[in-house]
């Protein structure tokens, strides 16, 4: 999923805005840009792309962002 829309407005928001079926469930989001953790007590970073920075992600991200201690840099697919 990309972690922004088209205009760049952030996709992973503080609360969703279309109807819940199953609240709570979703556990890890991932993204074009991070691998994120939904904990109790916010999100946590696990892996992120190489190069780019926990402030960068955040600008592109609505809720505040915390990086796992023994976060990664994310392993991308050769093309």
């Amino acid at each position: 999923m990309r972690a922004y829309d088209k205009d760049g407005s952030p996709r992973i928001r503080r609360r969703c805005s279309y109807p819940l079926t199953a609240a709570g469930i979703v556990k890890r989001v991932y993204t074009n840009l991070a691998v994120l953790d939904i904990a109790a007590d916010g999100i946590v970073v696990r892996e992120m792309v190489e190069g780019l920075s926990l402030a960068e992600l955040q600008a592109k991200t609505e809720p505040r962002l915390r990086l796992a201690d023994d976060w990664a840099v994310l392993a991308a697919a050769a093309v």
